[in-house]
């Protein structure tokens, strides 16, 4: 009787002090995202903490006086939420290659005005598309940034450009580029900031029927910064390919940042492994789940329906993505975001572009959020 009471009485205190370990285990703050450099980052901050936005937070600026609506580059850097005077040093906006200078009347009957706007939403209210901070946010296209269901194309009369970063090929040929649109800022960081980072969703009418091919149109965001780079122009939204055997724009190498050495890697296009497939191949993994009806990039139901409506009033999109990168406090810089169409200007793409901030940690890289 008395080795099972003392043994009773052993189980009492292993399981007390088994008790005390697992409340101060609960009790002491840990890591709550287990893959932060990945995709599916728990919160999708890129940091390793449960918090919704980076350790220290991100640089708060005022836009309760900032005009974010309309057809004006000043509605544009409000609209992603660059509210603060002395942070936006330079706003330039322009169609690199040749146009007819006194009309600005490209070959498809737009304007230069024609490819960007600030708008409360694109498409239809209730679909995924609502800001993501304040009220509004930018539009860029290689076309009109807001098209009709059957006017999803606008020819700009600047062919023969040949795309500056990618490693991709054409016909065996280095890929000509046109209708192509920068938007190029000029910034100083915050004395505090770290790095900085933006939303966005890519758009484009070559989904789903021109995958694999060369009407590969692309959405760069390319950096010229002095502690990163050298200035030298380097596109910083990159992700994996859909299909790297077939399509990729560069492989890894020591000069690059944030991917590793050896594995090929895509800019942000149709071709990327971030596009939301509509019905390419079966769509292993699943329909397109960003809701973007009313923006003239629906999914088609079918091949078949794309293939017999032409092409015109179909696509898909990225769905909503997040792009980060490191800079230093009080250094000046230049970020272009620059949208194109590739081998024609036939069909458009498009780019919503939200939530630029700065941010007291650092951060980078590419990945989806909600």
């Amino acid at each position: 009787m008395t080795s099972r009471i003392l043994a009773a009485v052993s189980l009492l205190i292993v399981v007390f002090v088994m008790g005390c370990d697992l409340v101060q285990m609960l009790a002491v703050p840990g890591p709550v995202d287990t893959d932060f450099d990945a995709a599916t980052d728990a919160d999708s901050d890129m940091d390793i903490d449960g918090d919704s936005d980076s350790d220290a937070g991100p640089i708060v600026m005022d836009c309760s006086n900032c005009p974010a609506e309309g057809p004006s580059l000043d509605n544009m850097v409000c609209a992603v939420d660059l509210c603060d005077t002395d942070v936006v040093i330079g706003n330039s906006y322009d169609s690199p290659g040749e146009f007819d200078t006194d009309t600005d009347v490209f070959g498809g009957g737009c304007i230069l005005e024609d490819t960007y706007e600030a708008v409360a939403r694109f498409g239809n209210d209730g679909n995924h598309l609502e800001p993501k901070l304040n009220e509004s946010y930018a539009l860029m296209a290689s076309g009109h940034a807001e098209p009709s269901s059957n006017d999803i194309q606008c020819w700009i009369n600047n062919p023969m450009l040949t795309d500056p970063f990618s490693d991709e090929e054409c016909m065996g040929e280095p890929c000509t580029i046109w209708d192509v649109m920068e938007w190029k800022l000029t910034l100083k960081a915050p004395d505090n900031a770290k790095s900085f980072r933006f939303k966005y969703v890519f758009f484009s009418a070559e989904y789903d029927e021109y995958i694999g091919l060369e009407f590969n149109d692309k959405f760069y965001v390319v950096l010229e910064a002095p502690s990163t780079n050298a200035e030298d122009p380097t596109v910083i939204n990159f992700t994996k390919c859909r299909d790297p055997d077939l399509k990729y724009d560069f492989i890894c190498g020591p000069q690059h940042k944030n991917c590793i050495i050896g594995e090929k890697y895509c800019y942000i296009a149709v071709n990327s492994a971030l596009s939301e497939c509509c019905w390419y191949n079966g769509c292993l993994d699943g329909f397109a789940g960003t809701d973007i009806t009313g923006t003239g990039y629906e999914c088609a139901a079918s091949e078949m329906e794309e293939i017999d409506s032409g092409g015109y009033i179909y696509g898909s999109s990225t769905g909503w993505l997040q792009t980060a990168w490191p800079i230093d406090g009080d250094e000046v810089f230049t970020l272009t975001f620059h949208i194109h169409d590739t081998s024609d200007g036939l069909f458009d793409s498009e780019v919503i572009i939200d939530a630029f901030q700065f941010l007291q940690t650092t951060a980078s890289g590419t990945v989806v959020i909600e």
